[in-house]
């Protein structure tokens, strides 16, 4: 059956002209699944693909794709924020429950210059509380000495998959600096500092972190100061 011979025909109107193609049965199932294959490509990578009901558009697939986008923007940014949210969070609960930490009043005396700069570096990123960037941003290198920029106890020292290891000092006026992207903390919970002293090894790490820098918060009750108003930074 599969060798058999079949003829296609094509004949005039008139009957005169007649030509024949002479295939076995196997032969032309491969020309038909060939048409047939032809046929998908045509469709599938030319515009006429658009006309084929359901299709969806190349406007419908890029505003999809925005979407898309937009979807995973809004993503990164709940996560981060609920990161900000538990850290802030540990710290309310800690600084509540530490008897090592006295309670004052929360009317420091805030001068520019009186705190010592935590790293040396260049300041990349400024203090933006519109954009949801509580603290500034300094370049160092990885394992670099962190300072603590006065007097304190330290409050908090964990790790975080968002911002690597962080390090908070509560300061006797009431003021708490937060130091984070740290890759060594170098101090325990309850210890006391003096200004200056090394507090942790500076790193990179944390998923919002992309190069080793400190990134520094400071923080007077449930109030975020931009920290170069207060370090002795030029």
């Amino acid at each position: 059956m599969w060798r058999s011979q079949y003829r296609l025909l094509w004949i005039a109107d008139e009957g005169t002209t007649r030509r024949e193609l002479r295939l076995p049965l196997w032969a032309w199932g491969l020309v038909g699944m060939g048409c047939l294959l032809f046929m998908w490509l045509f469709f599938a990578y030319t515009p006429l693909r658009y006309t084929i009901p359901g299709y969806p558009t190349r406007s419908f697939r890029q505003r999809y794709t925005q979407l898309l986008e937009r979807v995973h923007q809004l993503e990164q940014k709940f996560s981060h924020h609920t990161a900000v949210i538990e850290e802030l969070r540990s710290l309310e609960s800690v600084m509540r429950a530490s008897p090592q930490i006295p309670t004052l009043p929360l009317i420091p005396t805030l001068q520019s210059g009186q705190y010592v700069l935590p790293v040396e570096g260049q300041v990349t990123r400024r203090f933006q509380p519109a954009r949801d960037h509580w603290g500034v941003d300094i370049t160092c290198g990885g394992g670099d000495p962190v300072l603590a920029i006065a007097e304190g106890t330290v409050i908090f020292a964990e790790y975080s998959r968002e911002t690597g290891y962080v390090i908070a000092l509560q300061h006797p006026n009431g003021l708490v600096s937060i130091y984070k992207h740290n890759s060594r903390l170098l101090r325990r919970v309850g210890e006391k500092v003096r200004g200056g002293d090394i507090i942790a090894s500076a790193g990179g790490l944390g998923v919002y972190s992309t190069a080793p820098h400190l990134h520094i918060e400071t923080w007077l009750g449930s109030v975020a100061l931009d920290p170069l108003k207060l370090l002795a930074y030029e």
